[in-house]
């Protein structure tokens, strides 16, 4: 067939100017439908109020995260690596980024399961996570706040330690994301976080393994968390339900009380003056427990 198959249709057409009329409002119709595209339209309007509240409020952990790993793996912070830290500030934060204590370089002794290698990928997505969610958020996005990456007391000895606070931060990442996503109505919003809980989802099934691989014990968060080997069951390596194959839910307060280290808290932990946003002075509440891994939790729709 010469030319194009398209060409080739509109010559053998017995009604070739009627046919191309038809192909050119086709055509017009398909380019008006893309540039009506509602998603097209959210994003240009950008997200919602409450999507900004909840965007910050993720960006207040990615910050959490991002520090941790850059630490682990360098011995310095984000800002030293490139990234902008200042933003919208409150409860004493700095509007330039917050003060970051607690964090070093860790020695990686393993490579059985490519523990610093991992790590460090993973390190390199949460800085992209800082990255993506302030320019959703543009002027609107919180600073760094003040962290203490040795709140727990634990994270930077050795590589166990490490493995156990990474596998602790991404759980309740996990949770966080898929804990909010009812309240996100930006279809470009719901998709990017989708994505960004993807990738939180693919870090935790790697740390668990590395774990249960390791044999390094867990410290078990609250009664929605599901510790991998050799502290949870033998047979449970993922933080997932078996029940119903889904992950638990988490509300802020409830990831709150894990960030600032108990109930009825607007700060401490890994958050010394509490996190910025529009959560900022939010009251941590009451753990999470089985209940936030059924399929339907009670307070989420």
């Amino acid at each position: 067939m010469s030319g194009s198959m398209i060409e080739e249709v509109v010559k053998a057409s017995p009604n070739r100017r009627k046919f191309l009329g038809t192909i050119g409002a086709a055509a017009a119709a398909v380019t008006a439908m893309g540039l009506a595209d509602p998603r097209s339209a959210e994003a240009q309007s950008g997200p919602t109020n409450t999507e900004i509240a909840v965007l910050n409020f993720a960006l207040n952990l990615e910050y959490l995260e991002a520090e941790f790993y850059t630490y682990g793996q360098y011995g310095y912070g984000i800002e030293q690596a490139g990234l902008k830290v200042s933003g919208v500030a409150s409860n004493g934060n700095s509007p330039n980024g917050g003060l970051t204590t607690g964090g070093s370089k860790v020695t990686f002794s393993n490579s059985l399961v490519f523990t610093q290698a991992i790590t460090a990928e993973i390190g390199v997505d949460e800085r992209a996570h800082v990255t993506l969610l302030q320019s959703f958020l543009g002027s609107l996005a919180i600073a760094k706040p003040n962290i203490n990456l040795n709140a727990l007391g634990l994270g930077f000895g050795n590589q166990n330690e490490f493995l156990t606070l990474a596998r602790i931060f991404e759980d309740i990442g996990v949770s966080a994301y898929a804990g909010a996503a009812y309240l996100l109505t930006t279809p470009i919003v719901i998709q990017t976080a989708a994505r960004i809980l993807a990738t939180e989802a693919q870090h935790v099934g790697t740390l668990h393994t590395q774990i249960a691989r390791l044999n390094i014990p867990s410290p078990v968060l609250d009664g929605a968390d599901l510790v991998p080997p050799p502290t949870g069951p033998q047979n449970q390596y993922l933080s997932i339900n078996p029940s119903n194959g889904l992950p638990a839910l988490r509300s802020v307060a409830q990831v709150l009380n894990l960030a600032y280290g108990g109930a009825g808290k607007t700060s401490g932990a890994f958050f010394p003056n509490g996190i910025n946003g529009a959560f900022a002075g939010t009251a941590s509440g009451a753990p999470a427990t089985s209940a936030n891994l059924a399929t339907q939790p009670a307070g989420f729709a």
